[in-house]
């Protein structure tokens, strides 16, 4: 699927990104300049300590494209200020682009 997301959350301080293809997992690292903090392959979900900007940045650079931005917060109460807190990009490259890698 050319869809994926990149979450920033406010809470931890790392930026996931979701619906990868494994064969970008290492090219994004490589672009991004750092490592991943955690690989779930089976998932295809990489989350990095790092600014989203850099990795959307990067995601670009591999053709992929925003299409969509929006925040997500959830639990405000008394006790706890947010249990969640992100802020969602969604992206999509074109097909054609990834059958050419």
């Amino acid at each position: 699927m050319p869809y994926l997301l990149v979450r920033e959350s406010y809470v931890s301080g790392f930026c996931l990104v979701d619906g990868l293809p494994l064969n970008e997992f290492r090219t994004l690292g490589e672009k991004c300049s750092t490592q991943p903090e955690n690989r779930d392959e089976k998932n295809r979900s990489v989350e990095f300590c790092t600014n989203p900007i850099n990795i959307l940045n990067c995601l670009e650079q591999m053709g992929y494209k925003v299409i969509t931005s929006g925040a997500f917060v959830t639990g405000q109460s008394s006790i706890e200020k947010y249990s969640q807190k992100e802020f969602i990009w969604t992206l999509y490259k074109p097909s054609s682009e990834i059958e050419c890698m």
